[in-house]
């Protein structure tokens, strides 16, 4: 079993949403006329365009906050990721191990699992938004207009929603070069303080 990355941690996010917008319509399709049950449900997938859709709305959520709210800072590490994407992208990963790993060692002792639970949860959230990051630089590869950008990225965003293995390896390779711009720039930041 391989540890969760930044753009599983988006796909479990978004097979969540979607899972919670289609029970109600699945279990109504599973009733008959007569109001029985017929035993014959089969899962389906979640369909491309659904991913996709949902992919690009996060984005657009996300990515509009970052852009909307703190636009010097999504400037200063989106910079970060085009000026240096392959060690701000071994920074998302080295992370996503450690605490991944610490919250196993936590959780193995039974007591530690109080702590491994919100620490993932935690973390789950500052990947997913952090991850937005690679995302906006790969929106600013296209233009440095802010409007440009988020268009873009929703666009590549989507498609890394839409397209099954390929997608998910490069969603994954974007998402760690956000969570380490966000991961470089905190520890500068705690570096600068005395």
């Amino acid at each position: 079993m391989c540890p969760p990355s930044p753009c599983r941690l988006r796909t479990a996010v978004l097979a969540t949403a979607t899972t919670l917008l289609t029970v109600p319509a699945v279990v109504l399709a599973q009733r008959t006329p007569s109001g029985y049950e017929t035993g014959t449900e089969t899962a389906t997938a979640m369909p491309w365009y659904v991913q996709a859709i949902i992919a690009g709305g996060l984005t657009l959520v996300i990515g509009g906050l970052l852009v909307a709210v703190a636009p010097d800072s999504t400037r200063r590490r989106t910079d970060r990721a085009l000026e240096a994407p392959g060690i701000t992208f071994v920074y998302g990963v080295v992370s996503g191990v450690v605490v991944i790993g610490a919250a196993f060692l936590l959780a193995i002792t039974g007591f530690g699992l109080i702590f491994a639970v919100p620490m993932l949860l935690i973390f789950v959230l500052v990947a997913l938004v952090s991850g937005e990051y690679g995302y906006l630089a790969v929106g600013r590869l296209v233009s440095d207009d802010w409007l440009l950008a988020l268009g873009s990225a929703i666009v590549v965003s989507a498609a890394v929603g839409a397209v099954p293995v390929l997608g998910t390896i490069v969603g994954f390779v974007i998402s760690s070069i956000g969570l380490g711009t966000a991961v470089m720039a905190f520890q500068a930041d705690r570096d600068s303080r005395p």
